[in-house]
C-alpha cells in the first residue's frame, strides 16, 4: 500500500487475521530500522534511500522512505508513503513472472531488503563521482570554487546515510538468529541478509575515507597556493630591497661632491634597475619564476 491514510491498512490486517496492535503498528513510522516478532508474523520496519532526482546538486538529500512489512504464512504487506524506487525497481524485475507465487513470505522478503539495500549501493556510487569530480576540482585549486563548504555538506550527507543504514544490522541480525529457521509460518530468512547490509555499510564508510582523502587534496593545494604567493612577496621583496637601501642612503643629511651632478640622479636610478634585474634573472635561472 503507497499511503498510510485510510482503511487499507485495517482492511488488509483483517484479511491475514493479525492483530490490532500490528496493524497500528503498520500505520504510523517507526523513524528507524526495527523489527518485531509476533506468534504468526513479524514486523519489520526499513528504511529506503535512493539516488535524488537530481544528484549533482548538493542541495538535494537522498529520496528516504520508510518501509512497514508485516510477514507471515504465505503474505507480505508493505505499507510506505508514496512511490519508493527500490519497490519499483522489485516490480520491474519481476514483471510477468509467473513462479513468483512460488516464493515463501521469508524469500519475497529477502527479494525486497536485498533491493532497499541495493538503493544504498547506488547511492554510494552516485556520491562517489561526486567526490572524484571534488578531487579535481580541489586538485585545479580554483578561488571560485567554495571547496570546504562543498566537503561539509556532503561530509553531513553521509552521516545522515549512515545513521540511517546501520539500525538495520539490528533488525537482520534478529532474522538471522537460529530461532528464526522455527518460525514456520514465514520461512527460512535468507542468510545472506547481513553480508549484503555490511557490504553496504562498508560502502558507505569508505565514502568517509574518500571524502577525507579530499580534505587533504584542498589543503595540500591550500597550502602550495599559499606557499607560491609567499615566494612572490619575497622575490618582490628582494627586488625593491637594493632600491630601498640605495634611496636610504641617497636621503641622508650630508653634504658630498656627488650630490651637486644632478646627472648621478639618473646613475642612481640606473643602479636601482641593475640590482632589480639581476635579481630577477638570478631568481629566473635558478627556477624560482
Amino acid at each position: 500500500m503507497s499511503s498510510r491514510e485510510g482503511d487499507g491498512i485495517e482492511a488488509a490486517a483483517a484479511a491475514v487475521a493479525i492483530g490490532g496492535s500490528s496493524a497500528h503498528r503498520l500505520a504510523g513510522e517507526a523513524g528507524h530500522a526495527d523489527l518485531t516478532q509476533y506468534p504468526e508474523h513479524i514486523h519489520l520496519v526499513l528504511e529506503s534511500m535512493d539516488v535524488p532526482a537530481a544528484p549533482d546538486d548538493e542541495s538535494i538529500a537522498p529520496d528516504r522512505h520508510e518501509i512497514g512489512l508485516a510477514a507471515g504464512r504465505n503474505w507480505v504487506i508493505t505499507v510506505h508513503e508514496g512511490p519508493v524506487a527500490a519497490l519499483e525497481r522489485l516490480d520491474d524485475l519481476t514483471h510477468g513472472e509467473t513462479r513468483l507465487g512460488a516464493l515463501d513470505a521469508a524469500e519475497f522478503l529477502a527479494a525486497v531488503v536485498d533491493e532497499v539495500l541495493g538503493g544504498y549501493l547506488a547511492l554510494a556510487e552516485v556520491i562517489e563521482r561526486e567526490i572524484d569530480r571534488l578531487d579535481e576540482q580541489a586538485l585545479r585549486g580554483r578561488p571560485r570554487d567554495d571547496i570546504l563548504a562543498r566537503i561539509v555538506a556532503l561530509r553531513r550527507r553521509i552521516g545522515a546515510i549512515r545513521r540511517t543504514l546501520t539500525p538495520h544490522r539490528v533488525a537482520f541480525s534478529v532474522l538471522a538468529r537460529p530461532d528464526m529457521q522455527l518460525h514456520d509460518e514465514l520461512g527460512h530468512p535468507w542468510p545472506g541478509l547481513t553480508e549484503r547490509l555490511d557490504r553496504a555499510i562498508d560502502a558507505i564508510e569508505n565514502l568517509r575515507e574518500l571524502l577525507l582523502g579530499t580534505y587533504d587534496i584542498h589543503m595540500g593545494r591550500a597550502a602550495q597556493d599559499a606557499n607560491e604567493v609567499m615566494k612572490r612577496l619575497t622575490l618582490l621583496s628582494a627586488v625593491l630591497l637594493p632600491a630601498v637601501v640605495l634611496a636610504g642612503i641617497m636621503g641622508m643629511n650630508f653634504q658630498l661632491d656627488f650630490f651637486d651632478d644632478a646627472r648621478n640622479f639618473v646613475l642612481i636610478i640606473g643602479a636601482m634597475i641593475a640590482f632589480g634585474v639581476t635579481l630577477l634573472a638570478g631568481a629566473r635561472w635558478r627556477g624560482w619564476l
